[in-house]
């Protein structure tokens, strides 16, 4: 995992998921136990957490990422809570929407493309098949797979996650129908597939 090896190099660290529907107290809430800061979050209120922070971050070299970040309001809303006393410090933000990541405050953006087919069939299949030596898919089972790896969209968590899943699965054609008429009902036209929705179905 690149932020385990990258964190070494900072004082501090920490990882927030931010989703698609929060609270600003609790995000706060969730930052100020990341950083492991020593603070009674139950009876503090959105301005307090954001001064416990900001001053905990003060002259300290800090990572932080704030990751599926779905609102073009949420680094507004908790901009100033970052210390910019040292100028080595880092916040990085994860999104799915580009529109997030749109202002200039971000000095770098990196877009990632979705996994090309081979690729998503390899890691499809290195969770599917995990338990065999070859890790490869039967022919009877190939056709549900690529209706598998089409719902995930180049995604890499949801590919890997859905062939674990499967993983936990008796490998024939019944099972694997039930498993994707399931993902079929969690997965809206126009929403992209996560862990949380493959998770309800397992």
């Amino acid at each position: 995992h690149v932020y385990n090896t990258v964190k070494e190099n900072f004082d501090v660290a920490a990882w927030v998921t931010v989703s698609e529907s929060y609270r600003i107290e609790d995000l706060l809430k969730k930052i100020v136990a990341q950083f492991g800061i020593t603070v009674n979050v139950a009876n503090n209120e959105m301005r307090g957490l954001s001064k416990y922070i900001h001053n905990y971050l003060q002259g300290k070299k800090y990572i932080m990422v704030l990751d599926d970040v779905w609102a073009e309001r949420s680094w507004p809303e908790i901009r100033n809570v970052f210390s910019t006393s040292n100028c080595t410090s880092r916040v990085v933000m994860t999104s799915r929407k580009q529109t997030v990541l749109a202002t200039r405050e971000f000095a770098y953006r990196i877009h990632l493309e979705p996994l090309q087919a081979h690729h998503s069939w390899v890691l499809f299949c290195k969770g599917a098949f995990w338990t065999t030596d070859e890790k490869k898919c039967p022919l009877d089972l190939q056709e549900l797979a690529w209706k598998f790896i089409a719902k995930c969209q180049g995604l890499p968590i949801a590919t890997a996650c859905i062939g674990r899943l499967l993983s936990c699965k008796p490998q024939n054609s019944v099972e694997w129908e039930d498993v994707y008429r399931c993902l079929d009902s969690q997965f809206a036209k126009d929403v992209i597939p996560d862990a949380h929705m493959i998770l309800k179905v397992s």
